[in-house]
């Protein structure tokens, strides 16, 4: 394995143990309060560990592979990353076949005249998609949702300097931390075009309680959410190592950061292996705004879906246990 890969998967290879990795198994089982968890555990230890390792396979080899086949390679590794997540949540991972598919669907793409920035998918009723959106981070209610690929793209912090060179508008501002709380400049009212009343109970509503306003003064909007990590539209930038807040109050502001490269993978996989002719002529000519952001953004996320897988982990690793909640 590529050793700069392993660098960045670095903190993943620490659940690839089986004694290791059936203690964490068991850990979660007992804090959700299951009467079989030693079994359970027994039994999802295996597959928890090959699943990362399959994952690891398939994200190394994107790494090193050219941009023509990266998006398919790094989708399965995501596919397989959130496979070994699952049976954190759910020690019946799949329970049925339904679990197994997709979950989104792609539109008919027309031959000519074809934005990929213009493009969607679809969320279906059933599949990886919906079930992990629901299980590790509760987003429900989600079939029929058409995701936009620039609405989306827009949410990957990586990319916001591109956005700003393209449109001279930066998606992200940045947070500053005060304390144990966070701020972000009171000017972000007129992004969200609200006061500061009605901003304060739309981001309540909208992260279910995880953001809340503390205050405001002429300059600063303080800010206290429940845990950085899982309060879009609070993001973390890979490169620059900052916190960043969303300036968009659309809802894919508000979706966790799996489920935006989940959702762009899928659809740059599915042009890369069936819209081929579309697809070499982006490569070879790179027309457009588009190679760009697709070209960077497929580089960010074989670099950064481990590190948010390990995220993940790392929450259900450090959840407390029945004892210490009692």
């Amino acid at each position: 394995m590529d050793k700069r890969f392993l660098q960045i998967n670095s903190d993943l290879i620490a659940y690839q143990n089986a004694a290791h990795a059936k203690g964490f198994l068991l850990q979660c089982y007992q804090m959700q309060g299951l009467s079989n968890a030693e079994e359970a555990a027994y039994t999802n230890c295996t597959r928890f560990v090959y699943s990362l390792e399959h994952g690891d396979l398939y994200l190394n080899q994107a790494f090193q592979s050219p941009l023509a086949i990266q998006p398919a390679l790094a989708f399965y590794g995501l596919s397989h990353y959130i496979k070994a997540c699952l049976l954190t949540v759910d020690a019946d991972y799949p329970a049925t076949v339904q679990v197994l598919a997709h979950g989104l669907s792609a539109r008919k793409r027309k031959k000519q005249n074809y934005s990929f920035l213009q493009d969607e998918v679809r969320t279906q009723r059933y599949g990886l998609f919906t079930h992990f959106s629901n299980k590790m981070f509760h987003v429900e209610h989600l079939e029929g949702t058409k995701l936009k690929m620039n609405a989306l793209l827009k949410q990957v912090p990586e990319l916001s300097s591109i956005f700003s060179f393209q449109s001279g508008k930066a998606p992200f501002e940045k947070v500053q931390q005060k304390d144990e709380n966070y701020a972000i400049p009171i000017q972000l009212l007129d992004d969200y075009q609200m006061t500061e009343h009605r901003f304060s109970e739309f981001l309540e509503a909208k992260t279910m309680g995880r953001v809340n306003v503390i205050e405001a003064d002429k300059h600063l909007i303080y800010l206290k959410p429940l845990s950085l990590s899982l309060s879009p539209p609070f993001r973390f930038h890979f490169f620059t190592n900052e916190w960043v807040f969303s300036k968009s109050k659309e809802s894919e502001a508000f979706y966790p950061e799996l489920l935006i490269y989940y959702s762009l993978l899928y659809n740059l996989s599915m042009i890369a292996r069936y819209e081929t002719e579309w697809w070499y002529d982006l490569l070879k000519h790179a027309p457009g705004k588009e190679y760009s952001l697709i070209k960077y953004f497929t580089e960010v996320s074989i670099q950064k879906i481990p590190l948010l897988i390990a995220q993940f982990l790392h929450t259900q690793k450090n959840k407390p246990s029945n004892n210490e909640s009692q």
